[in-house]
Parts: C-alpha cells; structure tokens; sequence
C-alpha cells in the first residue's frame, strides 16, 4: 500500500450565486486518472490509472488510506458486482475479479487492431458498458450482458466516453467526445432503439469527457482541456462550472455517505507544460447529490 500525501489544494470559481471549493486528495498518482466511482460497500472511492493498468483505492477520510492494485497493462473502467467483486474494461477484454480484484475470469472482446477500451457504465438492466477510442468513426460501445454475452450496442463512434444512467427513466447518456454533445440512449433487451442529443457543448473549449447524473436530474460532465466540470440542467442547458486547477479534467462521480461529494479525476498526458495537480484527485461539494451507483449483475 501506499502512503498519499494529503496536502490540500483548493481552487474556486464563482458560478452564478454559488462559489464551489474543490479540494486536491493528495499528490498526483496517476499518469491518465479516468473512471472515478464511490463503493459505498466500502466506503472507498476507487479511480482507474488507464495507460498503467492501476485501479486506486482511497478512504476519503484516512489520510494514509491510498492503495494500488495491478489489474494488466491497460484498465479503463470498473463497477462492483452486485454477487461481489468487480468488472473491470482492460484494453480488450471484459475482467471478472473478486472483491480484493484478484482475476476470476477473462472475457475478450473482439475489436479493431489499435483499438482500446475507454469509458465504461452499467445500464439500468444490470449489463455493463463500455466503449473503445479509435479515429474517423472507427469506435464501437460493446454491451457485456449478465450471462456473459458481448454484442456491439452502436458503433461509428470516435471517442467513447462517459455513461450514466438516466435516474428518471431506463434511458443513459452518452458522451462520444468527437460530437462534443452528450446524447441520451434508449435500449430496448440490449438494443439501441434511439439515440437524441441531449445537450450540444460545441461552444465549450474543452471536450467533454466522463460525466455524473445527480437526483435532481442534471448531468455533471467532466471538460478535457478546459480544466472545468459543468453542470447540464434537464433542459439540457449548462447551470453551474466549477474550476480545477489543471486543464485536463477526465471524469467525476459523486459519493460519500450522502452520495454529496463529485469526485473529479484528472490526468497528465499531453500537458504543455508540467502541472503539479494534473494526475491528482479532487472532491466538490456542488450542493447537490447523485444517485446510487449501479452494479453489474453478471
């Protein structure tokens, strides 16, 4: 295990009337951080290091609490099974693991040469998503059912990123960064039956990355390049910013024991320059809470 060095960063931006500190949980530790999820079992937040094939570990509230786990050379996302243990995306292949991530077993996934595995969520029928990053459309969203079955759900995609389930009904949204929008599914027994914009964030600097639903029915979308997470209200309109003091902001998920608290992942890959924040941690308190993450059940 090792020790995180919980110096305190705070970085604010003032957002209509509300003015939203964001705290940095330590030092850097990941080259990419992605995939930030709460696991409320535990009452841990974990967060993938992609390009390292990490998964973290860290008690908010322990300050010596951070931990590494090797998953293989390349993890892009996780949740917990709702029979224990956890999925985890490798590069190409779906990985079943116990509760201390030790591998049960290996499903592969079959896909373009040069593809890898990105951005990752679970729909409300229990299966598990997750998408591949390739250029010109060359990307695909992969579907691992409960039975263990894989099928391609949509593919013509770029950059595949961030899914949330939609808490007010059995749709998700969906973020293919080349779009700069966040579109909602409809999935019917597995099958896309409709895909609509949902907010189009072609006049933000940034590229929208891993993003979060809150309870009262927003999406909070992390901006690669632009150092910001923002807010989208259900009308699809952007309703709060909130800045961090590095540029390339790569996801969020809320948790806590009052799922209060968005925990932002950050990364160090093609900084300009180096960034003593970037590869770190955060936590905001945006004044709003998530809802309960959902489990794989496979």
């Amino acid at each position: 295990m090792q020790l995180l060095d919980r110096r305190r960063v705070r970085h604010q931006r003032r957002t209509g009337k509300l003015l939203i500190p964001v705290e940095r949980l330590g030092a850097p530790v990941a080259a990419h951080g992605e995939g930030p999820i709460w696991d409320a079992r535990s009452g841990l937040v974990h967060w993938v290091d992609m390009v390292a094939g990490e998964v973290h570990h860290l008690d908010p509230e322990s300050p010596g609490s951070h931990g590494v786990t090797r998953i293989g050379a390349w993890a892009a996302a996780l949740r917990p099974r709702s029979s224990g243990g956890w999925v985890v995306a490798t590069d190409a292949e779906f990985v079943l693991t116990d509760d201390a991530f030790v591998v049960e077993r290996r499903i592969p996934v079959v896909h373009e040469a040069g593809l890898r595995m990105n951005d990752g969520g679970c729909a409300p029928d229990g299966a598990f998503l997750c998408g591949t990053a390739g250029a010109n459309g060359a990307a695909s969203l992969y579907r691992l059912d409960p039975d263990l079955h894989v099928s391609v759900v949509a593919d013509g995609i770029t950059i595949s990123n961030g899914l949330a389930a939609d808490p007010r009904g059995d749709g998700m949204f969906y973020v293919d960064s080349a779009t700069r929008r966040i579109d909602r599914l409809r999935l019917v027994d597995g099958i896309l039956r409709e895909r609509v914009p949902f907010a189009d964030l072609g006049a933000e600097p940034g590229l929208p990355d891993g993003i979060a639903a809150d309870a009262d029915g927003g999406v909070w979308v992390a901006l690669w390049g632009s150092g910001e997470v923002i807010r989208i209200d259900p009308d699809g309109e952007v309703s709060t910013r909130i800045a961090l003091p590095t540029p390339h902001v790569s996801a969020c998920a809320f948790g806590g024991r009052s799922l209060s608290e968005l925990y932002i992942t950050t990364s160090q890959q093609d900084l300009a320059e180096p960034d003593q924040d970037a590869g770190a941690l955060f936590v905001a308190r945006p004044g709003v809470a998530g809802v309960p993450l959902l489990p794989f059940r496979g």
